[in-house]
């Protein structure tokens, strides 16, 4: 009779441990790490090879990759960025007397350009405009329009020149982006800024942006270069950043 009564709580055990195992939500990870190994599940169903399984199960074999696009390692000479700002600056001299678009302030170049999943980074040169034109939203101005984003986190380093950028406030006469894509929601334009707060910037400086806060460059007489990462919040696909 004893004997019965262990075969049948032996097998009441492995029959309920099985039914957790199909019912259950999913462990959590630091549980996960050691539960793998009981799995009569074969590894084989992975869907790439991962070199290292990481402990609590990070890098699994069954997980997707957390970074699947990401950059190789990467190293940027501040030489190499530096003659990017001059020949930047040169570029933008020669277009000074073209007319103005409403974004001739700006030349993208240089030897940074990224774009991830979760960030993308790349150098830009504004030039300093001493006659107003039209920006993007028929404001006439020396100075681009001011933008503000909902769906990243703009953190520029500044690589040449110097100059402001106001932060915060408001922007008067703020509208909708509209580009060839038609209306960007979540991009904001226009000028002023109401309220804002004054950074004297130069080569060196860094500087964070939190998503939906105004800002708008006013470069120096020199003009100034940036690197700028843009952090996507997670909001929004890449086609409705800028």
């Amino acid at each position: 009779m004893k004997k019965v009564f262990i075969v049948g709580f032996i097998a009441a055990a492995v029959i309920g441990f099985a039914l957790g195992r199909v019912t259950s939500s999913s462990p959590q990870p630091a549980v996960m790490g050691h539960l793998e190994d009981l799995s009569v599940v074969d590894k084989a169903f992975a869907q790439e090879n991962k070199p290292e399984v990481m402990p609590f199960g990070y890098n699994s074999p069954r997980d997707p990759a957390l970074a699947p696009d990401a950059p190789p390692i990467t190293h940027w000479n501040i030489d190499d960025i530096q003659k990017a700002h001059t020949e930047m600056a040169e570029r933008a001299a020669k277009a000074a007397a073209q007319p103005g678009s409403g974004s001739s302030q700006a030349f993208f170049g240089g030897p940074i350009e990224v774009q991830t999943r979760n960030f993308s980074m790349y150098m830009l040169y504004r030039v300093h405009r001493e006659q107003p034109v039209l920006s993007l939203t028929k404001v006439n101005s020396v100075w681009d329009d001011a933008e503000q984003h909902a769906g990243v986190y703009d953190f520029y380093v500044f690589t040449g020149g110097s100059g402001q950028m106001i932060v915060g406030g408001k922007i008067e006469n703020r509208k909708n982006l509209v580009d060839k894509d038609g209306v960007i929601p979540g991009e904001y334009r226009g000028q002023p800024i109401i309220g804002g707060q004054t950074f004297n910037v130069k080569a060196g400086d860094w500087l964070l942006i939190p998503p939906d806060q105004p800002h708008q460059p006013k470069p120096g007489p020199g003009g100034f270069s940036y690197m700028i990462m843009k952090i996507n919040t997670g909001m929004y696909p890449w086609n409705l950043i800028r």
